[in-house]
């Protein structure tokens, strides 16, 4: 039967045993423990929060965080930002602190202000220390108040529920103003100089006053609607200060302590309760968090809290927790002291600003850190967690602290949870079982060497894996090597699942042994943790975390999840949640979601990760100390160690915050000028580049937040920024545009409305449609330009060709002229001079004569060719064109006209002599084919030459006008010179009868150069 099966029999107190179970160390283990002890405790003590404040995070800005320096007092306004005063006006938005001044022409040089107030309307209102006494922040900018008269320094405001101001100087004997619908009044107080002022929801105003002799003050109330202050009879120290706390009771703080002084609705307490003061604090401005903890700052001793005051049964209950520079405070020097909305508690302190936020981390401070042997933990089947830490066990009972239960030296040991309850205890020369307050007789044996990790199997046998040793169990009977392969096996820790099988790790295999078979799987590097929950296993190396489940083994790459790499625990709890203790942090994910991931290559695996931000004092201890690293208590606490000894998770403190933080834009920047607070902006023509500066208003782990930013008509989809909070843009153009952000807060909480912001930017001249239509007119003006060169370039060309032809056409007129014509003329006379010496009865006589009327009418056509060859000698189209008429003989009755319209221009002799050839070849054929009575000529001068002539005969095909007729060459031809002269010609029949033909050529091509002044040519480029 193995030892877990045992039933404890006989029980021996805790205390009784303790002399007897701890066994001395040798002297030299004993110095080195120390040294080591002191050595790390001395690097830690400044981590560790002091008692009272291991429930906050502490986070501090100075200096080097850009805070100012002497931060006085603290507001914060409904878009979110904290207001600071001190050397100026500054804001924060977690992580900018930007300076606040008077805008540029106003008379002031300084600003100066000494106290703040958020108003109903959620204005902020700044009390000055000199003129022009009170100003309000509106538009993004500082407006004075109008206050007549400032009776002194404003240092303390309140507003009334009903809306009207009240305003107070610390100049002695200074009387009260009042703001009530815009109009200003004095109310005279009784003696003293204003410390505090508090208008209460009953609609009474309280002033605490402090007297000149510096020992006594007094409380004085104005109930609603009266004209006189009265006083509280009650004995006041001096310097008092007063503060509501969150059931809307006035408490007040002065060199007595701190006490009620009136409930919500203006009655007394009967008994008040004091929290006690430091004599040596001469004031102590303060306030109450959520929770009715009291926070109170000392001017020069740091602060101090006292949790719940009033839930305490009276001053001797009271434990009042100091907090100071030592203990990583800004400043000891602390003034102000204010609640934000989301429950967060801020210091002013001389040197900067200190946040205390609840951490959803606790370290508990009654369990040592321990950086020799390190320390073990282990759940027992009760819900209690034990802690093993410097030599001595911890208990923490479900819902309890921890309580030591027994002294256990410094010799190194393995813990771990027994099956029968209560947990196993393996040191070299013993082992025991602590079941609650009881330990079951211990059982003494030779020394084992040094314990890693010890698990418990279905069978009652208690596995232990060595440093250097092989795998070993354990009975009644003591211990016994591993049996058959197990003898082999190298294990550094051991684990038991749900049902009682053993999981040991020993490279490069994963060894599970289920009753006596023994099973290797998988491939694996230097694990750093082998943990298992219900019948899974887990195993995290370099490479990602591994799990076996039933006998599939499964891994998460660090490829694909880089985090888990290197993990120190994992604990899944019924809730469905698993927790992952990594070096740097602890995950909190759905245990939904890590089945998912197993099983689904691409499938996401969201998380919420915890750190130093929120509450983490120390990483996790380093992966030479083997065994569990967290656990789940019965009461739902999640206990893990660290290097600073254990923390612990309250279900209580890890609700997400739900408050969507509010986004604003807090500046843009163009040109070397920012303007702050913009809203629907005009910028300058010209503007390109701009920065837009944005905030989320969320002072928890600010550093977490996320935005998405999007300028809409440039951004396509939204721009994800991570946690940068400025957007830049280059190359804009004028327009109208809409700015939208986003913000999610830490944890993951968005505000799904974010901040928007119009702006335009004004078009430069360039930019104009005026100006652009001006480039458009011009680029027309150079195409036409371009065109016209082409034209002119082109007529060139033609005119250069028809040069060359009628060079060439002269050449051959001179040589048929001076040889064929000549030659033929030659031998004509000298026939003519036979003929003339043959006898008239010559038979042949006849013939030579016949053959001589020939060649004189081949001389005489051949006159006319030459002639055609050369210059016509006319330069105008219509005498050739009557010319035409006359020798085409037309029949008798034939009426032809022939008319011009505008100006007659000279013409090019080539391009006349083709349209002449084209209209001759135009009337031949109405003298052939028309059978018309009447033939009209138009010509038409103008930009181009345009030649018409129509006629009333029989029409024409539009198939032979279009293509000609077959084996006629007329048509063909007049085309063929229209298209030398780049001309058009039509040819169509009328719609009655006849046939209308027009020619018309570009003016370029057919008219001679002619000289111009600027002016013509204007009006002819028109």
């Amino acid at each position: 039967m193995g030892l877990g099966s045992q039933r404890v029999t006989r029980g021996v107190d805790v205390a009784l045993l303790q002399r007897s179970l701890t066994p001395r160390p040798p002297f030299w283990q004993m110095i080195a423990a120390g040294c080591a002890v002191v050595l790390w405790l001395g690097s830690a003590l400044a981590q560790v929060p002091p008692q009272g404040f291991a429930a906050f995070k502490h986070v501090r800005w100075g200096a080097d965080e850009g805070a100012p320096i002497g931060v006085y007092q603290m507001a914060q306004t409904p878009d979110g930002y904290i207001w600071l005063t001190g050397d100026g006006l500054h804001r924060f938005d977690g992580a900018t602190f930007e300076k606040v001044d008077w805008p540029a022409g106003l008379p002031w040089k300084r600003l100066d202000p000494i106290s703040l107030m958020v108003s109903r309307r959620g204005e902020l209102w700044v009390g000055l220390n000199a003129k022009p006494g009170v100003v309000v922040y509106r538009g993004g900018r500082l407006v004075d108040a109008g206050m007549p008269r400032p009776p002194g320094p404003i240092s303390a405001m309140a507003e009334s529920p009903d809306g009207t101001m009240w305003f107070a100087s610390r100049r002695h004997g200074s009387p009260l103003r009042r703001l009530s619908q815009g109009r200003w009044e004095s109310l005279s107080l009784p003696p003293g100089a204003v410390m505090d002022l508090v208008a209460m929801r009953d609609g009474s105003v309280w002033v605490a006053l402090t007297h000149d002799d510096g020992q006594s003050g007094a409380i004085a109330y104005l109930p609603r609607g009266a004209r006189r202050f009265q006083l509280v009879p009650d004995r006041i120290g001096a310097l008092p200060r007063l503060a509501l706390d969150p059931a809307g009771a006035l408490w007040v703080s002065d060199r007595a302590g701190t006490r009620m002084l009136v409930d919500a609705t203006g009655k007394r307490p009967p008994r008040p309760i004091t929290v006690p003061i430091s004599a040596s604090i001469r004031t102590a401005a303060f306030a109450f968090d959520r929770n009715g903890g009291l926070w109170r700052t000392s001017a020069h001793n740091g602060i101090s809290y006292v949790p719940n005051v009033r839930a305490m049964g009276g001053t001797k209950d009271i434990a009042v927790h100091p907090f100071t520079a030592v203990a990583g405070l800004s400043s000891d020097f602390t003034y102000h002291a204010m609640v934000d909305r989301e429950g967060s508690v801020w210091i002013a302190t001389e040197a900067g600003l200190d946040q205390f936020r609840r951490a959803r981390a606790t370290q508990e401070t009654a369990i040592p850190p321990d950086p020799v042997n390190g320390l073990a933990i282990a759940q027992a089947a009760d819900g209690s967690v034990y802690i093993t830490s410097s030599g001595t066990l911890f208990r923490i009972a479900p819902g309890g602290t921890p309580e030591k239960l027994l002294a256990l030296g410094n010799a190194a040991l393995s813990l771990c949870g027994a099956r029968a309850g209560g947990v196993w205890i393996v040191q070299p020369t013993r082992t025991l079982r602590v079941e609650g307050g009881r330990v079951a007789t211990p059982q003494s044996h030779p020394n084992i060497g040094t314990p890693a990790n010890c698990a418990e199997d279905r069978s009652g046998r208690l596995w232990l894996s060595g440093m250097d040793a092989p795998l070993r169990w354990h009975n009644q009977a003591g211990w016994h090597a591993a049996p058959g392969p197990l003898r082999e096996q190298r294990a550094w820790e051991v684990s038991a699942t749900r049902s009682g099988d053993i999981a040991f790790n020993g490279l490069p295999k994963l060894g599970i042994l289920r009753g006596q078979q023994l099973t290797l799987r998988g491939k694996y590097g230097t694990a750093t943790m082998l943990t298992a929950s219900g019948e899974d296993v887990f195993l995290s190396d370099s490479q990602g975390l591994v799990r076996l489940r039933g006998t599939a083994l499964t891994r998460l790459e660090d490829k694909r999840f880089p985090w888990l790499v290197w993990l120190r625990g994992l604990v899944q709890t019924e809730r469905g949640e698993t927790w992952l203790v990594a070096r740097s942090g602890i995950y909190q994910l759905r245990t939904a979601d890590l089945d998912r991931a197993f099983a689904d290559p691409h499938a996401p695996l969201p998380y919420r990760f915890f750190d130093a931000q929120d509450g983490l004092v120390s990483a996790a201890q380093h992966a030479g100390f083997k065994g569990t690293q967290i656990a789940e208590g019965g009461d739902g606490r999640l206990w893990f160690l660290n290097r600073q000894g254990a923390a612990y998770f309250d279900r209580e403190t890890l609700p997400p915050n739900p408050l969507a933080p509010p986004v604003a834009i807090r500046s843009l920047t163009s040109g070397g000028t920012t303007r702050r607070d913009p809203a629907d902006l005009v910028l300058p023509s010209g503007t390109r580049t701009l920065d837009i500066a944005y905030a989320g208003l969320s002072f928890i782990v600010p550093q977490r937040m996320r935005f998405r930013y999007r300028l809409e008509g440039i951004d396509t989809d939204w721009i994800d920024a991570g946690n940068r909070r400025l957007a830049s843009y280059a190359n804009l153009g004028p327009g109208n545009y809409r700015f939208r952000v986003l913000a999610a807060n830490a944890d993951g909480v968005w505000n799904r409305t974010g901040a928007t912001l119009d702006f335009e930017i004004r078009p430069t001249f360039w930019q104009t449609t005026p100006f652009k239509l001006l480039c458009a007119v011009a680029l027309l003006g150079l195409l036409w330009g371009a065109y016209a060169l082409r034209l002119r370039a082109v007529a060139a060309r033609i005119r250069l060709r028809m040069t060359d032809r009628f060079e060439e056409r002269e050449r051959i007129a001179c040589e048929l002229h001076d040889t064929l014509l000549q030659g033929i003329q030659s031998v004509t006379l000298r026939f003519q001079r036979v003929v003339n010496e043959l006898p008239a009865q010559q038979p042949a006589r006849g013939s030579l004569l016949q053959a001589l009327d020939v060649a004189d009418r081949v001389i005489a056509e051949g006159r006319d060719r030459v002639q055609d060859l050369r210059s016509r000698q006319h330069d105008a189209l219509e005498p050739l064109l009557r010319d035409l008429v006359a020798q085409e003989l037309f029949e008798p009755g034939m009426e032809v006209a022939i008319s011009e319209s505008g100006r007659r221009r000279r013409l090019e002799p080539l391009a006349l002599d083709e349209i002449v050839r084209i209209a001759g070849e135009a009337l031949a054929n109405i003298r052939r084919h028309a059978g018309a009575s009447r033939v009209v000529i138009e010509i038409g001068y103008g930009r181009r030459l345009r030649l018409r002539i129509i006629d009333d005969g029989v029409g024409i095909d539009p198939a032979v006008a279009e293509a000609g007729k077959a084996g006629h060459f007329g048509l063909r031809g007049m085309h063929e010179r229209a298209r030398k002269l780049r001309a058009t010609l039509a040819l169509r029949p009328l719609p009655d009868h006849g046939t209308e033909l027009v020619l018309t050529v570009p003016g370029r091509v057919a008219y001679l150069p002619e000289r111009r002044n600027w002016w013509a040519r204007i009006r002819r480029a028109r």
